[in-house]
């Protein structure tokens, strides 16, 4: 995994970014909660470039 952060407009959401043969794809994670786990919604679509996925999915706050 190279990068994990909450999404902007997707409350509840979590970001985890891959790369595999020099594309960039992520796992789009439901947050756990008290009374369920954390659960993988689905995954991108595959990107040549990193800012390229996070241009799509972009972070809540700018420290990502």
């Amino acid at each position: 995994m190279i990068e994990r952060y909450q999404l902007l407009n997707e409350p509840g959401r979590t970001i985890c970014i891959f790369e595999k043969n020099g594309k960039y794809f992520g796992h789009i994670l439901k947050d756990r909660t008290d009374k369920a786990p954390a659960k993988l919604v689905f995954e991108t679509q595959k990107y040549d470039s990193l800012d390229a996925l996070k241009s799509e999915y972009p972070a809540k706050d700018e420290k990502s």
